[in-house]
Formats: structure tokens, C-alpha cells, sequence
């Protein structure tokens, strides 16, 4: 009983190892073929041209199988390849791979926890043991490997295998491009939304300010203003932001002179009288006269 138990098993394990390779093709098939689509479109074998190393090697053909393949065709096909194995290992690292016991053990309920006992006690020499393995034996006779075979992983793998070939097959029948070539990129990449490229913002300089602080300023103010004082052409300017007025580029000689505090206020000082009680009498109405027009205008 513990022989066929173990054959059984093995038979079992074997066949799941076929189909998780299946699986795997499924994946890998359809990577390349999605690869090839895009590379197709955007013009991918146009990058070949873009490097001097390869440029000895466009445009040479190549007999494989019977058919004339471009070096740039040949070369893209080698790195779609390398492109999908990458990701096919990434995808098959990730898949929880499970056992045939296990896969057993879901499909089947009545022999859930039954089988995994039996299985790791069977070198065990006891009649509860050889019970479950009689069991476990019967039950296993009439679950055949293809039963573990997950059918809806085929039918999505076939789809999208179906689906992706079709397309591939219409781009190398009909030789299919769009104008996206590599050196555009870029150009593409910045005409797209969100890129950054068509932002308003002004880059800030090391010292605080942004470039066109300068500009506007200039703007702003206008050239120096010039003024002549005793003969002299004094060149005067406002200094941005310094909440100050015109500021003469002179230099004079400072002069601290200390604060000298006044007297008491004496008591019998007298208000001055006003500006044309001091005049001669025939001023005044002359002055008032003036400051009268002055007034009207």
C-alpha cells in the first residue's frame, strides 16, 4: 500500500510540473507578442540607428529559415525575447506554486487533510495508519491528472495568446507603423499632460530669487534716474523692496552729534507773532494778493 501510495503521488506531481510549465508558456507567449506589438507601433527598430556601434549593421539582411530578416528586425526580436523571459520569471517567482497533495486536497474534499496524513505517515507501522492508506488508496483510483489541470488558466492563456498573434499578424501582413519613432520620444513624452514641460513655474536660483526677477525688475523701475545738484549729475536709484525712496549714490561724511537737552521752559517767553506781522505795512496786501492767486490756481 505505501508503494502505490507513493506512485500515485509521484504520477500526480509529474503531472502537475507539465501543466505549470503550460502555464508558464501561456505567460511567456503572450509577453513577447504584447513586446512585439508595441515595438511594432512606436518603430523600435529605428533605436539601432541612434547608436554608432550598430550603425555598420543596418540594413543587412539576414537568411534565416528561408526568409530575408533586417539586422534591426532580428536585433528587436532578440530583445523582446530577453524583455518576456525577464517578466515570465518575475510572474513565475510570484505564483504561488502548489503541490499535487494540495491541489489534490482542494478539489476534492473527502480526501482534505486525509491524503497530506496518510502521505507523511506512511512509513508508520500501526493499524490506524494502514486503515487511512487502504482508504486514501480507493479514493485516489478514479481521480485522474488531468482533473488538476486548472482549465481556466488554458482558456485565458489561449485567449490572450489568440488575441496578441492576431494582432502581431496584422502589423507584419499590413507592415502596420504609427509615426512614434524613438528619437520622439521625448518630444511625445512632453506633449502629454501632468509632463512638467508646460509648467509656469519659474526655477529658484541659489541666492532666493528666481530669474526673471531681474527682467521684471528692470521693467519695474526703468533705467536710473538722474539729477543734476550743484553742477554735479547725481545718479539716483530705488533698491528693490527696501520700503526706501530715491537714494543718492554719493557718500557724504556722517555726523553724530549728541543730544543736547533743553532747558526748563521759561515762563515769560513769548509766542512769535505770525509772518506778516512783521512785514512793512506796504507788503502786506501785496503778499496776500499772491498767496490769494496761488490759491485759485
Amino acid at each position: 500500500m505505501i508503494l502505490d501510495l507513493e506512485i500515485s503521488i509521484k504520477k500526480y506531481e509529474s503531472a502537475v510540473r507539465v501543466y505549470r510549465l503550460l502555464y508558464t508558456l501561456f505567460d511567456f507567449v503572450t509577453a513577447f507578442l504584447t513586446l512585439y506589438i508595441i515595438f511594432s507601433l512606436i518603430n523600435m527598430e529605428d533605436i539601432f540607428s541612434m547608436f554608432s556601434v550598430f550603425e555598420p549593421y543596418t540594413g543587412i539582411k539576414y537568411d534565416i529559415l528561408g526568409f530575408k530578416v533586417v539586422f534591426e528586425t532580428l536585433g528587436i526580436i532578440i530583445v523582446e525575447l530577453i524583455i518576456a523571459l525577464i517578466i515570465t520569471a518575475i510572474r513565475y517567482r510570484l505564483k504561488e506554486k502548489k503541490d499535487a497533495i494540495k491541489l489534490i486536497e482542494e478539489n476534492f474534499p473527502t480526501l482534505k487533510e486525509r491524503l497530506r496524513t496518510a502521505y507523511d505517515n506512511r512509513d508508520k507501522e500501526n493499524i490506524i495508519v494502514k486503515d487511512l492508506l487502504a482508504g486514501v488508496i480507493i479514493d485516489l483510483k478514479p481521480i485522474k491528472p488531468s482533473s488538476l489541470l486548472n482549465r481556466r488558466l488554458v482558456i485565458i492563456g489561449i485567449g490572450a495568446i489568440v488575441l496578441t498573434g492576431s494582432g502581431s499578424t496584422y502589423i507584419s501582413v499590413t507592415d502596420y507603423h504609427t509615426d512614434i519613432t524613438p528619437s520622439k520620444m521625448s518630444e511625445v513624452i512632453e506633449s502629454l499632460p501632468f509632463s512638467g514641460s508646460n509648467s509656469d513655474l519659474v526655477p529658484v536660483e541659489e541666492n532666493g530669487g528666481t530669474s526673471a526677477d531681474k527682467s521684471e525688475n528692470n521693467e519695474l523701475f526703468g533705467e536710473p534716474a538722474v539729477i543734476v545738484v550743484e553742477g554735479k549729475d547725481v545718479d539716483l536709484k530705488i533698491p528693490p523692496g527696501s520700503g526706501k525712496g530715491f537714494t543718492g549714490q554719493e557718500e557724504g561724511k556722517q555726523i553724530n552729534e549728541s543730544f543736547v537737552t533743553s532747558g526748563m521752559y521759561d515762563p515769560d517767553a513769548m509766542a512769535s507773532q505770525s509772518y506778516y506781522e512783521n512785514l512793512p505795512e506796504g507788503y502786506r496786501s501785496v503778499i496776500k494778493s499772491y498767496f490769494e492767486q496761488l490759491a485759485e490756481e
